[in-house]
């Protein structure tokens, strides 16, 4: 199944998405904040609106808004974002081929 999602994706695709997944890396890093990733998942998931892609990317970018609107600490916002976009992560980590 992968493969197939490897074989039908197109160049631009690829590029957005392997974007999408070094933002998460720097998320992890702590060398991008919540904002940055939520900004980075509004404008992927519009650039791939007509795409398998979409509904995950949107999914994860809405729970980050109300996420930043918490009171919380940008510690434990980090800590909600990269549970909230582990799904976004794993399934990019599965389509993206390795280089």
């Amino acid at each position: 199944m992968a493969t197939e999602a490897i074989v039908a994706m197109t160049t631009r695709e690829k590029i957005l998405l392997e974007n999408v997944l070094d933002a998460l890396d720097r998320l992890f890093d702590r060398q991008s904040s919540v904002v940055d990733i939520q900004s980075l998942l509004l404008a992927t998931s519009e650039a791939l609106s007509s795409t398998c892609h979409e509904p995950l990317l949107r999914t994860a970018e809405r729970e980050l808004q109300t996420i930043i609107r918490s009171t919380t600490s940008e510690e434990e916002r980090r800590d909600r974002a990269l549970l909230v976009t582990n799904d976004l992560r794993i399934d990019l980590a599965q389509k993206l081929p390795i280089d």
